[in-house]
């Protein structure tokens, strides 16, 4: 089945003009039964959100300003951290807790709260298996996990890493078989003692890092069944410097054995780019997974000078590309099929159905913008349902 995407622009010049953009954040944030956007922009120290009206129509509001939306904020993730029924923003250091009457008055501030994570990842599972989801944040160096139902009580996972990062988008999944949810990290993965509470087993996966990666050993994790065989796998991308490769990493059984699978480079351009978003789904409703990846728009080279590989190659005109699964049940054969290419680019992208359309669509932002304008966009998936 030919897939069908539509860009639309959710705002095409954020306030600010240098690098640093924080988040992303989707969710229904007002009530109205479609989904929302939340950045931050490390310039203007601010968080905001966007209120979808309709696809060609969002509407930028100021959620909040902290210190900690500067620096290299960059993680952040939609979740209902007080349990209260409405989807709040965490991001460094931070979260922001919806107020609750974003229908009646969109402009209403949204109290900040300090917390003990941050760092490059953060993002939502469900560790201690309550039902509700908590928040794990990995920063390169510490892996933790905080319980929405106790407070945001932390549990260190490990420390004394070294990692640009390597949990996000969604590196949390059952690996060992047990239904718990384990974590990855690159080369590790670490099983849940149960409940979250204990120690956590390191186990070792068959990575590959590119040896003078630009920033560092750094990969965009998807703990998934992508053989639908019953076992989930790990579907990963290199990211963060240039040159990176998508791969799956099949499960053997129990998280003890691995077989590392790489997919076919686009076509175009003979090199890649950082493949700093991932999401894993159905996106053309044929009943088996693909995988979507985007290199990000990124005109940082300075790190040649220091004998590391530069974050985009020359010449490349960034692509956002879904790899469809043209293989048969348990064997798996990836075709890459580039969606768009060259600006607006990609950084991070979060997968939801936007429109309430029953397709899974594609919500991305930039870091460091190639071009005069830092942007949100978003790509709708006018891929026909059966």
């Amino acid at each position: 089945m030919e897939m069908k995407w539509t860009h639309f622009s959710i705002d095409a010049d954020l306030p600010g003009k240098a690098w640093g953009t924080g988040g992303i954040g989707l969710g229904d944030f007002d009530g109205d039964g479609d989904l929302d956007v939340i950045v931050s922009r490390r310039e203007t120290l601010t968080a905001y959100w966007f209120e979808r009206k309709d696809d060609d129509t969002w509407i930028r509001h100021i959620i909040g300003s902290s210190e900690q939306l500067g620096g290299d904020a960059l993680g952040g993730v939609a979740v209902d951290v007080d349990q209260d029924g409405w989807l709040d923003y965490v991001t460094n250091g931070i979260w922001f807790k919806n107020p609750g009457n974003l229908a009646e008055n969109p402009d209403t501030p949204w109290e900040a709260h300090p917390f003990e994570g941050g760092g490059h990842d953060i993002i939502a599972a469900d560790i201690n298996g309550d039902g509700k989801m908590d928040i794990v944040c990995y920063d390169g160096k510490t892996l933790s996990w905080f319980d929405t139902s106790n407070g945001l009580f932390r549990t260190i996972i490990c420390e004394g890493r070294d990692d640009h990062g390597g949990v996000a988008p969604c590196g949390v999944g059952d690996l060992a078989g047990n239904g718990y949810a384990d974590i990855v990290l690159p080369g590790v993965w670490f099983e849940n003692p149960g409940n979250g509470y204990g120690e956590w087993k390191r186990h070792e996966w068959p990575h590959r890092p590119i040896p003078n990666a630009a920033y560092g050993t750094c990969i965009r994790a998807w703990v998934v069944d992508i053989n639908g065989d019953g076992v989930n796998d790990i579907v990963y991308t290199d990211c963060d410097t240039g040159y990176s490769h998508v791969y799956w990493a099949e499960n053997l059984g129990g998280g003890e054995r691995w077989i590392v699978h790489q997919l076919p480079d686009p076509p175009g351009h003979p090199d890649t780019g950082s493949f700093h978003s991932l999401a894993v789904a159905d996106f053309n409703h044929d009943g088996v997974l693909e995988i979507f990846a985007a290199e990000q728009e990124d005109p940082d080279r300075g790190m040649m000078n220091g004998g590391k590989l530069p974050m985009k190659p020359l010449d490349l005109k960034e692509r956002g590309v879904i790899w469809v699964n043209k293989g048969e049940k348990g064997l798996p054969r990836f075709e890459p099929i580039v969606i768009h290419e060259g600006r607006p680019g990609w950084h991070d992208a979060v997968i939801g159905d936007v429109n309430g359309n029953g397709s899974m669509d594609i919500v991305s932002k930039v870091w460091n913008a190639s071009g005069p304008n830092y942007h949100v966009d978003y790509w709708r998936n006018d891929t026909l349902l059966k």
